[in-house]
């Protein structure tokens, strides 16, 4: 029921236009629709195979899909088409970003408790 399409489009030529990204979408669905009921397109703008993943109601559908679309071209692109594995995640991330605001959150999170204050039963007890 999930097709996986590689090679829709270059990502360096659509980078930050959302516009080409909505018109390809809108593109893709008018096609399939003619094959069965479309429930998701997702397109993976920043990955640089140009992917795009779409889900079917129907089985039948994404098999309609796999063979018009495979081996198609797309500029000068050769479109693949085929069911997605169920395991590969085709999202890109940017992983310095993450990792700084991992980073962020640890630092706030240790500065908040080195600001509490211990109810007097945590408190180190000195006997005299």
């Amino acid at each position: 029921r999930i097709v996986v399409l590689k090679h829709m489009f270059v990502p360096a030529e659509m980078e930050d236009n959302d516009e080409a990204f909505q018109k390809l979408e809108q593109q893709i669905r008018k096609e399939c629709q003619e094959w069965g009921t479309v429930e998701k397109i997702t397109v993976f703008s920043k990955h640089p195979s140009g992917v795009v993943i779409i889900k079917f109601a129907q089985p039948t559908a994404a098999s309609t899909t796999i063979e018009s679309f495979n081996g198609r071209r797309q500029g000068n692109n050769k479109i693949e088409a085929h069911f997605w594995d169920g395991v590969t995640d085709y999202s890109i991330r940017d992983e310095e970003k993450e990792e700084a605001e991992v980073e962020a959150r640890h630092k706030e999170f240790g500065d908040w408790l080195d600001n509490q204050e211990l109810p007097d039963e945590f408190k180190l007890q000195v006997e005299s």
